[in-house]
């Protein structure tokens, strides 16, 4: 039977959230707290998170716009009753909505253009491809049986006209993404590259993309996770490791 951890994670303008999640199995990584610090959105803004875990993400995000509407969506039956029990815990449960459903059923539940923004940290393996974990809740967090990115990037069709679509994927697969927003008519508007350390080659990238809309592309100067004896300026200032224990 697998033991649980109580986690308190501190965002820069989202402040401390407090996060039980498996000792092993579907935690949530480095790659959420970034992504959730990248994204911009306006007061009032409805966002959906799909494949929430959780719910690390979408928890920050009610935070840090405390007038911003959330749909959380999970598919693993025990990760969804860790992130309804967070949403709970947080008193967010007025804030956040969360669906236990597959993303490729959602639309059984939720209309098409009723969203301003989509935050995903999709499953980045393919399926057969990498290290298997032998944790369940693991291996479909990390690979994507449950759906390939195109599966993700469909979600579309709960954007607005003009509505954003973040997402965090592998800097060695920036082509193929960026290949595949602009096919679903998803523009990249701003991007940036994550690296472990500056002389590293990049490990991520951040996208904002945007439904409908016409070229034009900001890239933002990298975001360096580490230095000489710890985090780097910004990571201390993103990631606030005094308040933080995990």
């Amino acid at each position: 039977m697998n033991s649980f951890t109580h986690d308190q994670i501190a965002l820069r303008g989202a402040g401390m959230v407090n996060i039980t999640q498996p000792e092993k199995g579907a935690r949530f990584t480095l790659d959420s707290l970034l992504l959730a610090d990248f994204c911009r959105f306006k007061p009032r803004d409805a966002i959906l998170e799909p494949g929430s875990g959780t719910g690390v993400i979408s928890l920050l995000l009610a935070k840090k716009y405390p007038r911003a509407s959330v749909v959380s969506v999970e598919v693993q039956a025990t990760v969804a009753k860790l992130c309804s029990q967070n949403i709970a815990d947080n008193g967010l449960d007025g804030r956040i909505v969360l669906l236990n459903q597959d993303i490729r059923e959602i639309h059984r539940s939720l209309k098409p253009a009723s969203f301003d923004a989509i935050v995903a940290n999709p499953p980045y393996s393919r399926i057969g491809t990498g290290r298997q974990s032998p944790v369940q809740d693991r291996s479909t967090s990390r690979h994507d049986r449950l759906g390939t990115i195109q599966a993700w990037l469909d979600l579309r069709i709960f954007l607005r006209n003009r509505g954003r679509y973040f997402l965090v994927f592998p800097a060695g697969r920036t082509a193929e993404i960026l290949s595949l927003l602009r096919a679903g008519k998803l523009e990249p508007k701003r991007i940036r590259f994550v690296h472990t350390r500056q002389d590293n080659p990049a490990l991520l990238i951040l996208i904002e993309a945007m439904k409908s809309a016409g070229p034009g592309l900001e890239v933002l100067a990298p975001l360096i996770v580490h230095e000489a004896g710890g985090f780097s300026p910004e990571m201390r200032q993103i990631y606030d490791a005094e308040l933080s224990h995990h």
